[in-house]
């Protein structure tokens, strides 16, 4: 009877592991199916992001053709200033060349004046 017992204890232990085994499958069934809904979960999350970035990128290139025709535009306003400041560099040094010159004929005149006889007051 020994040799009964033993075959029934192995055959229990057999059945406890069975049962523990099942536990564990449906455990990890259970935790595969939370996994595969994560993952689509994770995948649709994915294809919106994925959406935003490219209208985002597409956004992003309209305002990089905006800002380079800006720039052209900012260059050639640029060069028609850099000429107006030239230009209005040589009329401050024309009238400056003026400005001395009528300042120098006015001390002419002034000392000119100076020279002149003065009238009798009585005429």
């Amino acid at each position: 009877m020994p040799e009964e017992d033993s075959l029934e204890r192995k055959v229990r232990k057999l059945d406890v592991q069975h049962a523990e085994t099942r536990w564990l499958t449906l455990r990890l069934d259970d935790d595969v199916k939370e996994l595969r809904e994560d993952l689509r979960e994770v995948k649709a999350t994915q294809r919106e992001h994925t959406t935003l970035l490219n209208e985002h990128s597409a956004t992003l290139l309209e305002h990089t053709a905006i800002l380079n025709r800006h720039s052209e535009i900012l260059n050639q306003h640029s060069t028609i200033l850099n000429e107006h400041s030239a230009k209005l560099q040589e009329h401050d040094a024309r009238f400056d060349s003026v400005d001395g010159q009528l300042r120098s004929l006015t001390q002419m005149v002034g000392q000119v004046l100076d020279r002149l006889p003065e009238k009798p007051s009585g005429t």
